[in-house]
């Protein structure tokens, strides 16, 4: 009998350890970027931002979009969003993500590898825990996730921007 009520205790202890770390990475890993839209009629051209959720990611492209705001039309989307976007609609985008598993977002590079042509046109800034990692062939901006220094990685982000949209003029 006291067997049986040590299995028991140990299953519904396994139970509730299994239900704490569903919880856990669902809010860690499966959460989505709340998305935002701000249209002004009077502006013609568009950008869009898409991020991955994260404390870093996130003020990254609240601060483009804060910069951006009075002179383009904007959209702030999830990374995992991306597959729903026509990327000729925008004349530029910005790829914030942290990093799955030390690879892009599947999402993200789907999103590349399919419109390719567009990738001269995209900033992407890559999130990791040393601020090392980057994505392969393309011009991008590492930082590290835990950085408090948000400014420098949105003045950076906006300066190549800039860059691409400068030449479209």
């Amino acid at each position: 009998m006291k067997n049986h009520k040590e299995f028991l205790i140990f299953i519904l202890f396994a139970i509730g350890l299994s239900l704490l770390f569903a919880v856990w990475y669902n809010q860690e890993f499966l959460a989505k970027v709340e998305s935002i839209e701000i249209n002004n009629p009077a502006l013609e051209s568009k950008l869009l931002i898409a991020c991955t959720e994260g404390n870093f990611p996130e003020k990254i492209g609240h601060g483009i979009l804060d910069h951006y705001k009075n002179k383009y039309n904007l959209n702030l989307i999830d990374i995992s969003d991306l597959s729903e976007i026509a990327p000729e609609n925008y004349e530029g985008i910005f790829l914030i993500h942290t990093w799955e598993k030390w690879n892009p977002p599947p999402d993200m590079v789907e999103f590349m590898d399919v419109f390719k042509k567009f990738n001269d046109n995209t900033v992407i800034l890559a999130t990791s825990s040393g601020g090392s990692s980057q994505t392969d062939d393309v011009d991008g901006i590492s930082g590290g996730k835990e950085s408090e220094n948000v400014q420098f990685y949105v003045k950076e982000g906006i300066t190549k921007m800039n860059l691409i949209l400068d030449t479209q003029k």
